[in-house]
C-alpha cells in the first residue's frame, strides 16, 4: 500500500507557567492511501493534537513541534512556511472538528462559511461558487440545500450542523480528511447517518480517513487499522482484527473489556481503576504501570515496541 502521510517521532509540547507538558511524545505513524485509520483512548492521551500537529493548528505562542516530522505527499509539513500550509489545510487535507457550534462561526450564513473554503482554495469566484456551495451541501445529505444556504448555524440540528462542517471539510475534494469525534453529542441514529455518510463520499473519492473517537464500535465497523493511545504515546497499533481480536497491551485489553454487551447488561462494568497521568509529570518507565494489574519491576523502565506480526505492534513487557 501507498502511504500519503507518515508521522516520524512527533513531538508536540505545551509551555505553561506550570512547566512543560508533552501532549504528543514521540509518536509516529503511517497513512495509507484509500484506507481509515482509528485512533482511540481515553481524553488527554493525546489524539486530537496529534492530528492538530498536522495542520500546524497549535495555540500560537505555547503549542509548539519540538522535534519530528510529519510527511505529506512526500513533503515536511513542519519545515513549511505559514503561506504553504494554508494551501494544504481545508484543501489537500479537511478536518471534521469535535464540536459544530464552536467550530463555525455565529455571525456568517452557513453557505457563506463553505464558499469561503471554495473561494479561497479553488478560486472559483462568484454564482460558479455558489452553485459549487450547493452541490456539496447536497452531497453532504443536507436537505432544503438552497434555504440551509442562507442560514445560520443555531438555527440548525445537531445533526445538520455536523453535516456543514462535513461539507466544508470535503468542499475542495481532500486527499485526506481528519474527523475528530464526529458524532460526539449525536443521537444513535444520526450518528450511524453521518458515518455512513463519510464512507460513501471517502468510496466515492479514494481519499483517506483519520477517525478519533471514544467508540470502539465505531472503529471496529468503519476502521480498517487501529493506533491505541494512552498518556502521548502509542502502545499498540494493528489491524482492527488484530487488536479487537488478539489484543497485547494491557491498556487495550481494559479497554475492550469496558465495552458494553449483552451479557453485561445486568451487570457493572468493568472500569479501568484510576486516572490518565498529568502531561506536566508522567511517571517513570511505562506510563500505565500505575494503573495496571500486572505491572513488575521491568515496567520502571521504557517499554520496548515489540513486533507480534507484520501488521501489529505493542509497547509492554507483558505480552504473552
Amino acid at each position: 500500500m501507498n502511504e500519503i502521510l507518515e508521522i516520524k517521532n512527533l513531538k508536540t509540547y505545551f509551555h505553561t507557567d506550570d512547566g512543560t507538558a508533552k501532549a504528543v511524545d514521540d509518536v509516529s505513524l503511517k497513512l495509507f492511501k484509500g484506507e481509515t485509520l482509528g485512533i482511540v483512548g481515553e481524553s488527554g492521551c493525546g489524539k486530537s493534537v496529534t492530528v492538530l500537529s498536522i495542520l500546524r493548528l497549535l495555540p500560537e505562542g505555547t503549542g509548539v513541534i519540538e522535534g519530528g516530522k510529519i510527511i505529506f505527499d512526500g513533503r515536511d509539513i513542519t519545515a513549511m512556511s505559514s503561506k504553504e500550509i494554508r494551501k494544504i489545510r481545508g484543501n489537500r487535507i479537511g478536518m471534521i472538528f469535535q464540536e459544530p457550534m464552536t467550530s463555525l462561526n455565529p455571525a456568517y450564513t452557513c453557505g457563506s462559511q463553505i464558499k469561503e473554503v471554495i473561494e479561497t482554495h479553488t478560486g472559483i469566484k462568484g454564482k460558479e461558487a455558489d452553485e459549487k456551495t450547493f452541490d456539496i451541501m447536497r452531497k453532504a445529505g443536507i436537505p432544503m440545500p438552497e434555504q440551509r444556504m442562507k442560514e445560520y448555524p443555531h438555527q440548525l440540528s445537531g445533526g445538520l450542523r455536523q453535516r456543514v462542517m462535513i461539507a466544508m471539510a470535503l468542499a475542495c475534494s481532500p486527499d485526506v480528511l481528519i474527523a475528530d469525534e464526529p458524532t460526539t453529542a449525536l443521537d444513535v441514529t444520526v450518528q450511524a447517518q453521518i458515518l455512513e455518510l463519510i464512507k460513501e463520499l471517502q468510496e466515492e473519492s479514494g481519499m483517506s480517513v483519520i477517525l478519533i473517537t471514544h467508540d470502539l464500535g465505531v472503529v471496529a465497523e468503519t476502521c480498517e487499522r487501529v493506533i491505541v493511545m494512552y498518556a502521548s504515546k502509542i502502545v499498540e497499533e494493528g489491524l482492527t482484527k488484530e487488536i479487537f481480536g488478539n489484543p497485547k497491551h494491557p491498556y487495550t485489553k481494559r479497554l475492550l473489556e469496558s465495552i458494553p454487551s449483552l451479557k453485561t447488561e445486568r451487570e457493572k462494568l468493568p472500569t479501568i481503576e484510576g486516572t490518565v497521568p498529568s502531561s506536566l509529570n508522567y511517571p517513570e518507565g511505562c506510563r500505565f504501570r500505575t494503573r495496571c494489574l500486572i505491572a513488575g519491576e521491568e515496567c520502571l523502565k521504557e517499554p520496548v515496541r515489540t513486533k507480534i506480526s507484520e501488521t501489529h505492534f505493542a509497547s509492554c513487557f507483558k505480552i504473552n
